[in-house]
């Protein structure tokens, strides 16, 4: 049976996130006298989850991890989206598949609202049959447990499937329901999948459906 589903992992594959974490952390961190966060210090913190991400990225000024996480998270979602986040192409490319026949859903970390919010705010809403975030499931990735709910949302099994991702944590979740990655070389923790992990490598999104149709 030809594979007719792919799953998205969101921040590092579709959109250059760090760039809106990195302004809502920066000001933060400001407002309790610290120092501005670099999108460079963010980009590889994002695969580590949001928690690891606040902590680290606040240093010296974290306070309680709860309460520093809801901060972030409520000036993340209050704040607009840069424009310039979506990659190159993704727009284009998600078109063509779903012009092909693909079934797309997105299975992020983020939670679930944000999540919606961010496509829904760069017009990406429109390809996806669902969003599964960190908290849409009783696990967030690396367990197969949102992938599974995606996956029944669409209506289909991991047999048919694709995951498009770009970390070890995507990684591991697709390996863990026998589903193909397909690693994004732009994304943020593309160094810690090692290469037999993957079943396909893209450097742009322009190449993304044929290499999609190869694996189908």
């Amino acid at each position: 049976m030809p594979r007719s589903a792919i799953l998205f992992d969101l921040d590092g594959t579709l959109v250059d996130s760090a760039r809106d974490i990195a302004a809502a952390l920066t000001r933060l961190s400001v407002e309790r006298g610290g120092q501005a966060v670099a999108v460079d210090r963010v980009r590889p913190l994002v695969s580590l989850g949001a928690a690891t991400l606040v902590a680290t990225a606040l240093g010296p000024v974290a306070d309680d991890p709860q309460q520093d996480l809801a901060a972030f998270r409520a000036l993340l979602r209050d704040a607009p989206s840069d424009p310039a986040i979506v990659y190159p192409d993704v727009e284009w490319a998600l078109a063509a598949l779903v012009d092909a026949g693909w079934r797309l859903a997105v299975v992020t970390n983020k939670p679930e609202s944000l999540a919606v919010a961010l496509l829904h705010t760069h017009c990406l809403d429109r390809f996806f049959a669902c969003v599964a975030g960190g908290d849409t499931a009783a696990r967030a990735k690396p367990d197969p447990a949102p992938l599974r709910h995606a996956l029944a949302a669409l209506g289909a099994t991991p047999e048919i499937a694709l995951f498009v991702g770009d970390s070890e944590v995507d990684a591991a979740a697709a390996a863990a329901l026998a589903i193909p990655l397909l690693l994004y070389a732009g994304g943020y923790g593309v160094d810690a999948v090692a290469e037999k992990d993957a079943a396909g490598r893209f450097d742009g999104f322009a190449d993304l459906p044929a290499l999609a149709a190869a694996h189908r």
